[in-house]
Parts: C-alpha cells; structure tokens; sequence
C-alpha cells in the first residue's frame, strides 16, 4: 500500500517559501507519487450580489484567475525533475478551504498539505486550518517548520482503549498512514499513548500521598498495555519504539516530540456527536500549536466530508485549469 497523488493546496503561488516548496518536493518524489500544485482563489467578491453579472467583474475574474494560472505554473516547472509528474490547477471559490476540499472530492488525492499562516514567528493555526482539519476526507499534512526531512523521526499518537470516542479502525489508519511516511523517508517510527493519571489522595493523618487503584482501573491499566502491545505487533513496531506514559498527553506529546526531534506526529480526527462535527482527538487542539514540527492528521475510515462536490457560486468561480 502506498500513495500516488499528493495535492499541495498554496495560499500565495507568487510568495511561497522556497523550502517548504523543496520538502513538498522531495517527500513527493520519495513517495513516487504525482504532485498537483493547487490554489483557491478567494471568490469572496461574489457576497457582492451587485457586482455579479458586470462586464467589468467577469473580466477582472478571469484576469485574477489567469494571473494565478501563470505564477502557479511557474511553480510547477521549477518543480518538474525526471520521474516526477508536477501539474497545476487554480479553481475560483468560497470560503477557501471548501474549495480546497472540493479539489480534495473531484481529484481524490492520498494526501493534502497545506501550511498553516505564519504570524510574526511560527505558523499557527487559525480558522481556515482548523476547518480543513474538520471537512478534509484524506490525511492532511499540515507544515510547520521547513527543516527538511532528514534522518526522519515519527510519531504516531494512538488510544487503543478508544477512551475519547475513537472509532476502533482510527488507530490503524493512524500507524498506515505514518508508516507510508515513515517507509518513504527511510525515518524512525515510534507510537505513543498517553493513559490518564490515576488519582492519588492525602490521608488526613498522613504526610505521603497514597495512590488509589482500584479493581476497574487496575483491569483497565493492564488492558491499555495488552491492546499497546498488540497493536504495535500488528504494524510491525518494535517494543522499544513504543511510549507507554501515564499522565497528560498535552504535556507528554510535546515532551517526546521535543526529546526525539520528531519531525511529524501523527493523530487521528473523530466525530463528537455533541457538537455535531469533527474535532481532533483527545487534547490535540492544544497540542497542533505547541508542537514545532509537522502536523499528519488522519481520518477513520468511511469519513464523509460535508462539503458539496459542487460549488454554488457563479460561472466565474467554476473556470477551472489542469495542466
């Protein structure tokens, strides 16, 4: 199993870092698979019910679009190498990360990156990320940091206990994905779960705190172990490559992140059926901004995006070009 398509969806084809342009470059090629550069143009202008249908809008749409067509392929062809198939496609559409989506939908590629805006320091993520992190149907690499991939280091975060309301699959899905990564860059995987602390009480007439365990938490803390252990088995992980840690993976995660000069972690993306939508797992919104290097979000299987193949704006927005 690997990935042929990777979609590299760019905010600004006119501006982009010439190392990010490089990573995306070189993991494409180590993943022997054909990149489409994309952007989305804001069809903002189209909330503008009395500019539509004018001469002079139509016009300046299609100038806007074809601008974009050019420093696009611009791009594409610094790209270009033997053995690696690079084309581009600019879609006008609103809000952006629906349109990036429907580009997802129409061209299904194995996997999207995007990279989160930079605002004086490191890149954060802000309203558009989070939203593509919620509607994206295939793993989404979210780009933090240009160091390259070199000597690669992976971390994939699982709950084999499903604790947080992860479909069982998620888990597997999570440890392919990394390991297609991890395969292609010739990097380390190690796999990590974070079990919640059990609580501790002070006796009144003690000093040393005391740890409570009881029966249920026992069984439960010998059977986070068992399903660890049985899962690393299944995709092939070393025991020694497992981090099994008891406390909070809002602290841990970027503890070992930072230990191991981990340059992706990878966490899985479920539905709460509370809120109605798609959150990322147990504490990761936290963990997206904290953390320093790259972001591989994972779907479950079967994940249906709520997003339309088709876009409701006018003709302008549905010119589309693939070179």
């Amino acid at each position: 199993m690997g990935w042929s398509q990777v979609l590299f969806a760019m905010a600004a084809p006119d501006r982009m870092d010439a190392a990010v342009l490089d990573k995306v470059q070189r993991l494409t090629a180590a993943l022997g698979a054909e990149l489409e550069l994309f952007h989305c143009v804001d069809g903002s202008l189209a909330a503008q019910p009395q500019r539509l249908g004018s001469p002079e809008f139509e016009q300046a749409v299609h100038e806007l679009i074809e601008q974009r067509e050019r420093q696009l392929e611009q791009q594409a062809q610094s790209l270009r190498r033997p053995g690696l198939q690079v084309r581009s496609s600019v879609r006008w559409d609103h809000p952006v990360h629906e349109g990036i989506v429907r580009q997802v939908l129409s061209h299904r590629p194995d996997l999207l990156i995007v990279q989160p805006s930079r605002h004086h320091g490191p890149w954060r993520l802000g309203y558009a990320d989070y939203k593509m992190i919620e509607i994206c149907p295939c793993p989404l690499l979210l780009i933090k940091s240009t160091r390259p991939y070199t000597e690669c280091r992976l971390i994939a975060a699982v709950d084999p206990m499903h604790e947080h309301d992860k479909p069982a699959a998620l888990d597997d899905a999570i440890l392919d994905a990394a390991t297609i990564l991890s395969n292609a860059l010739s990097g380390k995987l190690l796999m990590f779960h974070a079990r919640a602390a059990r609580p501790r009480i002070t006796p009144l007439l003690r000093h040393e705190a005391v740890e409570f365990r009881g029966p249920a938490e026992s069984a439960q803390g010998d059977g986070v172990e068992a399903r660890i252990t049985e899962l690393a088995q299944r995709h092939g992980i070393a025991r020694v490559d497992v981090e099994l840690v008891e406390g909070n993976a809002a602290e841990a995660l970027p503890f070992l992140a930072r230990r191991e000069s981990a340059d992706i972690v990878a966490m899985g993306a479920v539905s709460r059926s509370l809120l109605k939508r798609i959150f990322i797992g147990h504490t990761a919104e936290t963990l997206l901004d904290g953390l320093d290097c790259d972001m591989l979000v994972v779907k479950p299987p079967g994940f249906r995006s709520k997003v339309s193949l088709h876009t409701e704006l006018s003709a302008p927005a549905r010119r589309v070009k693939r070179a």
